[in-house]
């Protein structure tokens, strides 16, 4: 089969190096492999490769021709680039186990830059689809305008009527808005504009957010996947190149894919292919290979005379940064805190604190927020770390971050309270039970001396309690230690998925002289509390050698709270 060979030599060729392209393609090619070659034959993996239904795929694929650019009049099949075989073999080749019928892949991403076929590629997988899925399906195309959400329709009636094979199955209405209709399974497709009040009443087998980079507001995608709660097979597309605007929608998808693919989060449902360059390449043919992988050499000569005229031209620089590089611009001026990565190597099963002397760290939230508790003790230059959320339940629904958080309950990393704010009082049960729960003895207790003040001040009854400002002063020496002693390998941390969501999350931001401080990527859409909490504990126990008692400053003292 044409398609399965090319979507598995491209899968080889990247795992391989020899294909060029960024890291996320390359992990979601080499578990594509994995998946392919062994899991699919596990009885504990759900899904299975159906070569079967990926064959009518394949032959459908020959009845279509392309209509316009260096393939017009070709055969779709016979001219599909590599990483569109990869992309169609996998929406349509992986299905559970207990259903055929049904797709793995139910989330799915292209992040390409222009003029790599976008919008093509999208445009058969919705002609493939009007014609296998079942009776009555409908399928939508989303984006901010009525031209722009058009633009699959174009492309898709462009293909179907340089198809002969096909073109008498489809009745299409001559609007731009209208719909296309397929007359063997009485399914339709129709663009829609970016309205979410006027699509709360369909009910979409497939959508795609097309232009997804391009919003600023999740309610109309969001309405879109709300019609689907009843489909049984719902699909949800992303298609999109990067935009110079701030708080992009697309933005906050791709750092939850990313976490999935560094393990922060389990996705088995998710495929996303991001093609984007690398920042120390973006004004290289590296970076160039690595965000246009449509390999057509005349595409790839304009590309270079755009970078030269944009190295010359600041005005032009946005434009190729983001079309032709497919960089969010803001994205340049981010720098992670850690490397996830790096940090996940400090991850064990359990940590003893028998009989040690820890500094308890509490990251006091607003009460409808996370608020984070971490437990540390030092021992022969290294630390040892336990950390845990706590968050009202009846706001679970209302929350931007994609995380299960009734899963992480059950597995011990988080506690969620009833109602809709967070249980002081069972927060301030669960420290002073910390001592006998651990067999250890609290040294101090560390906290911002904002919010929840009554519990913080009776807590300071039976304990040493430390009320630290979030100011540069404070924080930035510790902050730079601590990220200095998890890269040697210093700090050891108890498995903790919502830590290494907080983890991944952390972002620098920087004062004069250097001095810096932890900040969310996204303040409405991101947590790093039980991170905070993890840096105020640290904040004790690395003074430790860090100050002589005999040198005691002003500033050291009001960092101490006294």
């Amino acid at each position: 089969m044409i398609l399965l060979a090319r979507a598995i030599q491209y899968a080889k060729d990247v795992v391989e190096g020899k294909e060029i392209t960024t890291w996320e393609v390359k992990i979601q090619c080499k578990w594509f492999l994995n998946d392919y070659n062994n899991r699919q034959y596990q009885d504990g993996f759900e899904f299975y490769f159906d070569e079967d239904k990926l064959q009518i795929i394949n032959d459908l694929l020959k009845l279509m021709n392309f209509a316009t650019g260096f393939v017009a009049g070709k055969q779709v099949l016979e001219y599909l680039a590599p990483f569109q075989c990869f992309f169609i073999a996998n929406i349509f080749g992986w299905r559970f186990k207990n259903n055929k019928d049904k797709f793995r892949y139910n989330d799915n991403t292209l992040f390409i830059a222009r003029k790599n076929a976008k919008t093509a590629t999208i445009a058969l997988v919705f002609i493939l689809l009007m014609l296998t899925e079942q009776q009555y399906s409908e399928f939508y195309s989303i984006c901010l305008t009525k031209e722009l959400a058009a633009e699959i329709k174009k492309i898709m009636t462009q293909i179907i009527n340089a198809s002969p094979y096909i073109k008498n199955r489809f009745i299409i209405s001559a609007t731009k808005t209208g719909q296309i209709k397929c007359k063997l399974t009485n399914s339709f497709f129709e663009p829609r504009v970016a309205e979410a009040g006027k699509n709360n009443s369909i009910r979409p087998s497939a959508f795609v957010s097309d232009e997804h980079g391009n919003f600023q507001n999740a309610d109309n995608f969001n309405a879109m996947k709300s019609g689907q709660k009843n489909v049984i097979n719902p699909l949800v597309f992303r298609t999109t190149t990067a935009y110079a605007i701030n708080n992009s929608i697309m933005e906050e998808d791709l750092d939850y894919i990313r976490k999935v693919y560094n393990g922060v989060v389990e996705n088995e449902r998710m495929f996303a292919l991001l093609y984007y360059s690398d920042k120390e390449h973006l004004w290289d043919d590296y970076g160039m290979y690595q965000a246009n992988p449509l390999r057509v050499e005349e595409n790839y000569k304009t590309m270079r005379e755009d970078r030269s005229v944009a190295k010359e031209k600041p005005s032009a620089r946005e434009e190729y940064l983001t079309k032709t590089m497919n960089v969010f611009v803001q994205e340049n001026f981010e720098e992670k805190y850690l490397d996830i990565n790096e940090w996940k190597k400090g991850s064990v099963d359990n940590i003893d604190f028998k009989d040690k002397e820890v500094v308890v760290g509490i990251d006091l939230s607003i009460s409808t927020d996370l608020t984070a508790v971490s437990i540390m003790y030092k021992e022969n230059g290294k630390y040892y770390l336990h950390s845990k959320g706590f968050l009202p339940g009846a706001t679970l629904d209302q929350r931007r971050e994609k995380i299960d958080y009734r899963q992480y309950e059950e597995e011990g990393y988080c506690e969620i309270h009833e109602g809709f704010t967070v249980n002081y009082t069972k927060i301030e049960e669960y420290i002073r039970n910390i001592e006998d729960k651990y067999n250890c003895k609290i040294k101090c207790i560390v906290s911002d001396p904002y919010n929840a003040m009554q519990m913080m001040e009776s807590l300071a009854n039976d304990y040493e309690v430390i009320l630290i400002k979030q100011t540069y002063t404070n924080l930035s020496p510790p902050t730079k230690a601590f990220r200095d002693d998890v890269y040697k390998g210093n700090i050891a941390y108890q498995e903790n998925k919502l830590l290494d969501w907080c983890v991944s999350c952390a972002t620098l931001q920087k004062g004069r002289s250097e001095d810096v401080m932890l900040k969310k990527e996204n303040k409405n859409k991101q947590r790093i509390d039980l991170l905070v909490a993890s840096t105020f504990c640290y904040s004790q126990l690395f003074l430790e050698n860090e100050i002589d008692i005999n040198e005691v400053t002003e500033e050291y003292l009001e960092m101490m709270g006294w």
